[in-house]
């Protein structure tokens, strides 16, 4: 027993004199990026960060996103690393991303922040309009639903937009840049006023003018206001944001 305790000892102290076998060292991780293609990706046309200029109240925030458009309404989205050199005029603070603008706290209703950057060696540039959402409840894109129209067998208004100039378009099938019908509004004590002073198909059997109901990201509005679409009925689904 004595010599087979010895024996067993020495073969643990052999073991532990022999270090573990090193490992081969993993090669590292490929961390280069993919490189990213600013390159315009037709030979006409043009970046752009938006079509229309977007409103925002003071203290709220967007994301600069580029695209490239080669006719009104056709826009192709650009990588965000490819935007650089964001310079911003106004009241407005770009974040240390530098694609994030910041419209500041004190800036005032009427107030507008240029934007301008780069694409490669191309420039864009664009305006972001600011607002007092208590002043200008219904500045925004509006839109009423498919689904609640549809089950009226009514077509849906898509795009309803009202701007911080006082300024609105209404269109029920929206494609590029064809608009319904136009013009300039007024929202006093509930009652909506829209005055059209252009357009392709202003309806004959709108009121233009009537109460409407805001509430929490709806608005209300009856359909004798905005009247009869070109082809089907009128919806009376309330509108969202």
């Amino acid at each position: 027993m004595k010599k087979s305790g010895l024996c067993l000892a020495a073969l643990f102290l052999a073991a532990c004199a022999n270090p573990p076998e090193e490992r081969a060292a993993l090669p590292p991780p490929d961390t280069e990026a993919e490189p990213v293609d600013c390159a315009p990706p037709s030979s006409f046309g043009g970046f752009l960060f938006w079509m229309e200029p977007p409103a925002l109240p003071p203290g709220a925030s967007l994301i600069l996103k580029p695209w490239f458009t080669t006719q009104p309404g056709v826009m192709v989205p650009v990588p965000a690393a490819c935007l650089e050199d964001v310079v911003l005029s106004g009241p407005a603070t770009l974040e240390a991303d530098g694609r994030t603008v910041t419209i500041n706290a004190d800036a005032g209703p009427g107030a507008a922040v240029q934007v301008q950057g780069k694409v490669g060696e191309a420039g864009l540039s664009g305006r972001i309009l600011v607002y007092l959402e208590e002043a200008q409840p219904l500045v925004g894109r509006w839109s009423q639903p498919e689904e609640a129209c549809a089950n009226e067998g009514a077509e849906p208004v898509r795009e309803l937009i009202f701007h911080p100039d006082d300024t609105f378009s209404l269109t029920w099938t929206p494609f590029e840049i064809y608009r319904d019908y136009w013009g300039t509004y007024t929202f006093e004590e509930g009652v909506l006023t829209l005055l059209p002073d252009g357009g392709n198909h202003i309806p004959s059997d709108a009121a233009f003018s009537g109460k409407v109901e805001l509430g929490s990201g709806t608005l209300q509005l009856p359909p004798a206001l905005f009247g009869t679409p070109a082809r089907g009925a009128a919806c009376t689904a309330p509108f969202r944001r």
